[in-house]
């Protein structure tokens, strides 16, 4: 087993423990000094604590498990307002609110969208634009984003 699936695994392990999702988990870095870094959610969002106690949890796994050789670091962050949307529980949370959303259309350009979010499933979101309401199959998105008000 690779040692990004493993960090994965041992995330969605405790994040489920202690009703958080995994958004991302991912590892950086060089083979000498590897970056395990995490980004753990909740439909109500994420606590400094909530982040300490999971890396606690999160580090006593990979230091119990024989597969994690050698140094590391350990991030465990919220993914913030800044990190794509990707999972359900996201664009839930970000229900009627403005969206960037950067499309690849049938031709392979990019396009990019934005408007607020009505709704979503498993196969589309649907955001009001300027235009009216657009239905975007989430397959086709690239990236999308909430739109920061400044």
């Amino acid at each position: 087993m690779l040692v990004e699936e493993r960090l994965r695994e041992i995330a969605e392990k405790e994040c489920e423990a202690h009703n958080l999702y995994v958004v991302e988990a991912f590892v950086k870095g060089d083979l000498k000094n590897p970056v395990f870094q995490i980004f753990a959610d909740s439909e109500s969002g994420i606590t400094l604590e909530q982040c300490t106690i999971l890396s606690r949890k999160i580090r006593d796994e990979l230091d119990m498990d024989e597969s994690i050789i050698g140094n590391y670091r350990l991030d465990v962050s919220s993914p913030g307002l800044t990190r794509p949307l990707v999972q359900d529980f996201q664009f839930k949370k970000n229900l009627n609110r403005d969206l960037v959303v950067k499309v690849n259309d049938e031709d392979g350009k990019k396009k990019k969208h934005q408007g607020k979010l009505l709704g979503f499933d498993s196969d589309k979101i649907e955001i009001q634009t300027s235009e009216g309401i657009l239905e975007i199959d989430r397959k086709s998105i690239d990236q999308a984003k909430v739109k920061l008000a400044w």
